[in-house]
């Protein structure tokens, strides 16, 4: 007779799952992983800039400006050992954009083009924030970044004409693309 009344008992189940938190590192990893596409975008809007305003950019300026841009990602995860993640990446966000501001403002010839190359990267990494922080939602929001960066350049580029660009790079724009920017 007992033996039936565990019966009852044994059918019944309890469980308990332990969620691990993402910590530090993981976080930087992750900002890591995003770092490839962050800077091919940047990379890419710096080519435009180059090609639609016709701004001859040396090679070397490209890797300074790549290097700024790794130089981030160290930033990042020296200072998250020592301060907490939010202000690790406000500071070393705000001082690579500071920087990156300046010199492409330079590169360009045009302070305001440096201006709005750093607001465009300041949003760039605002976005990269959020993406962070949304665990859950992470790859869909990372797909339409990439969706919607891809579609602009398409956007901005479709009046081109990139045989002419090749063949003579010290041309002028023509004013179909202009328009088109």
């Amino acid at each position: 007779m007992h033996s039936r009344q565990c019966d009852a008992f044994n059918q019944h189940s309890l469980a308990v799952a332990f969620i691990q938190p993402v910590d530090l590192y993981q976080t930087v990893e992750r900002s890591v992983k995003y770092g490839f596409l962050f800077i091919g975008l940047t990379f890419a809007a710096f080519f435009l800039f180059e090609v639609l305003k016709r701004l001859p950019i040396h090679p070397l300026q490209y890797a300074l400006v790549g290097v700024a841009l790794a130089v981030f990602f160290l930033l990042l995860i020296s200072l998250s050992e020592h301060m907490g993640f939010a202000p690790a990446y406000a500071i070393a966000a705000g001082s690579c954009v500071a920087l990156l501001g300046y010199y492409v403002g330079h590169v360009l010839h045009s302070f305001r083009r440096g201006a709005g190359f750093a607001v465009s990267l300041a949003s760039l990494y605002g976005l990269l924030y959020v993406l962070l922080r949304a665990e859950d939602h992470a790859l869909l929001m990372g797909s339409l970044l990439v969706f919607a960066a891809l579609a602009a350049t398409m956007v901005a580029t479709r009046r081109v004409d990139w045989y002419a660009v090749a063949a003579n790079p010290s041309a002028p724009v023509p004013p179909a693309a202009k328009n088109s920017a």
